[in-house]
C-alpha cells in the first residue's frame, strides 16, 4: 500500500512538471508569435514609408548636388543635367501651347506609345546627358577642340537659348548660368566628335544620336552607366523650371496606372 501511494505521488509530481513545461512552451510560442507580428508590422511600415518617398517628387532645385548617374566612373549631378531639363521643358511646353494654350499641363499628361509625354521628356534628359558626356570625354581623349568659327557659333547658340527660355524658367534655373553654359560647350564638342565618328564608321550623323540604333548597339554597350534610380524615380519633368496648375488628366487612367507608366521611363 505504501509503495502504491509513493508511486502515485511520484506520478503526480511528474505530471506537474510536464504541465509546467507545457505552460512554459505555450508562453514561449505565444511570445514568438507576438515577435513575428511585430517584425511584420515594422516591415510593412518601412515598405509603406519607402513607397511613399519613392512616389514623392524630389525638390529638384534644392538637390542640385545629388548624383543622378555615374558614367564610366564619373558622377553627374542634377545640376549637370540642368541644361537638358531646361531644354526639354521648354521644347515640350512650346508644343503644349499649340495643343491647349489654356491648360498646357494637359499635353504633358498625354499617353502615347506606352509613355506619358512627361515620361518621354524625362527619358530624353537622361539619354541625351549620358550620350553627350560619353562623346565629350571621347573628344577630349582624341584631343579635339573647337575652332574659332565653332566657338562663335556656340556663342550664337547660347544667346538664342537664353533668349528663347520662358521668364519663369530663368527664375527657376536647375543650376547656374556658368554650369549651363559649360554644358553647352561640352555638347558642342560632343557633336563635333559625333560628326567625325559618323564619317569614320560610314554612317549618318543622326544614327549616333542618343536614341538611335548604332549608338545604342555599338557605342553605349562599351561604357558603364549606372543611374541612381532611387533618386531618378522621384524626378518629374514638367514642374521643375515651369509651374503648372493641378494636373488635368484626360486619359482616363488611375493613379496607379499613371505611376506605373511614368516609371517605365526610368
Amino acid at each position: 500500500m505504501m509503495k502504491f501511494l509513493k508511486r502515485n505521488k511520484t506520478e503526480k509530481e511528474h505530471e506537474k512538471k510536464r504541465e509546467k513545461k507545457r505552460s512554459i512552451k505555450s508562453s514561449l510560442l505565444q511570445m514568438l508569435k507576438y515577435v513575428i507580428i511585430l517584425v511584420v508590422l515594422l516591415l510593412l511600415v518601412r515598405v509603406t514609408a519607402w513607397s511613399y518617398v519613392q512616389k514623392t517628387a524630389i525638390d529638384y532645385l534644392e538637390n542640385l548636388d545629388a548624383v543622378a548617374v555615374v558614367v564610366d566612373g564619373e558622377e553627374m549631378t542634377l545640376q549637370d543635367l540642368g541644361f537638358y531639363v531646361l531644354y526639354q521643358e521648354y521644347t515640350v511646353e512650346r508644343m503644349a501651347e499649340v495643343y491647349n494654350d489654356d491648360n498646357t499641363r494637359d499635353f504633358w499628361n498625354i499617353h502615347t506609345n506606352g509613355y506619358f509625354i512627361s515620361a518621354q521628356a524625362k527619358k530624353a534628359v537622361m539619354g541625351m546627358a549620358v550620350h553627350d558626356r560619353i562623346f565629350y570625354r571621347l573628344a577630349l581623349e582624341e584631343g579635339i577642340t573647337l575652332t574659332t568659327e565653332e566657338k562663335e557659333l556656340l556663342e550664337t547658340r547660347r544667346t538664342d537659348f537664353w533668349e528663347d527660355l520662358y521668364a519663369e524658367q530663368k527664375e527657376n534655373l536647375p543650376g547656374t548660368y556658368e554650369s549651363i553654359n559649360r554644358t553647352m560647350f561640352e555638347i558642342a564638342l560632343a557633336e563635333k566628335y559625333q560628326s567625325m565618328l559618323a564619317k569614320e564608321m560610314d554612317v549618318t550623323y543622326h544614327s549616333l544620336d542618343w536614341d538611335a540604333y548604332d549608338y545604342e548597339e555599338i557605342i553605349y554597350p562599351e561604357h558603364t552607366v549606372k543611374i541612381k534610380t532611387t533618386l531618378w524615380h522621384r524626378v518629374y519633368l514638367g514642374n521643375i523650371t515651369l509651374v503648372h496648375g493641378e494636373a488635368n488628366y484626360i486619359n482616363g487612367l488611375t493613379d496607379e496606372e499613371k505611376e506605373e507608366l511614368q516609371n517605365r521611363s526610368d
